[in-house]
């Protein structure tokens, strides 16, 4: 099977409605660049045939990009969103102020602050999820009040974070944000989504602050 028809044939993990197929990274780039300022974009495999499906939307101040396809590439300057990678079976490597950090299905999750990075997709399939760093750390003040605890550390929304394993805290939320994505098709499908975006955003900063700040949900990893 040819990598077109390979990927054509794998349903993305959310928003299969919205899917377009790219036969280039650039492309990939331009799809993903409303959400996230991405400076390079380039296959790693050279003369392969290459191919991505991908699927965006903005859910106020959240972007959610969905893919999957061949690996490739991307670099990113310093910017003024944080990200979520979210991995659906793929694999990423990331390479951030000299460390590396790591995302696959056995640890799913991977958050990054502003900061430039590159990012290897060997196996690209999952979500990226950004939104503004004071969104998030106002959803986690909101969640603190909530609980009347009388302080909240927000240093976790500046400092990447490896997420994610098969048991415990991460992995529970990590689920339900799964399922809150996976929500989405149907709500584009019925024309509901316009009417229920400021839930379903509200809702994902939650989960996220959640993942980063155990305390806000009553959990310690």
């Amino acid at each position: 099977m040819s990598e077109v028809l390979r990927v054509q044939a794998s349903p993305l993990a959310a928003l299969n409605s919205l899917a377009v197929l790219a036969s280039t990274a650039r492309q990939c780039e331009s799809r993903v660049a409303p959400f996230l300022p991405i400076k390079d974009a380039y296959p790693l495999l050279d003369g392969h045939n290459y191919a991505h499906k991908t699927a965006s939307l903005q859910l106020g101040s959240v972007g959610v990009s969905v893919g999957l396809g061949s690996p490739f590439c991307f670099e990113v300057d310093n910017h003024e969103v944080v990200t979520l990678l979210l991995s659906s079976g793929g694999r990423a490597c990331v390479q951030l102020d000299g460390a590396t950090y790591r995302n696959s299905l056995q640890q799913p999750g991977l958050f990054l602050p502003g900061e430039a990075y590159r990012c290897e997709l060997s196996d690209a399939n999952g979500f990226v999820i950004t939104t503004r760093p004071e969104r998030l750390a106002s959803t986690a003040l909101t969640m603190a009040e909530e609980m009347d605890a009388n302080a909240v550390d927000l240093a976790a929304l500046q400092q990447p974070l490896e997420l994610g394993s098969l048991s415990g805290h991460s992995a529970h939320l990590l689920d339900l944000l799964r399922k809150t994505l996976s929500m989405l098709d149907a709500l584009h499908t019925a024309s509901r989504l316009p009417s229920q975006s400021k839930a379903i955003e509200d809702l994902i900063c939650r989960q996220i602050a959640g993942l980063l700040i155990p305390s806000l949900v009553g959990r310690k990893d």
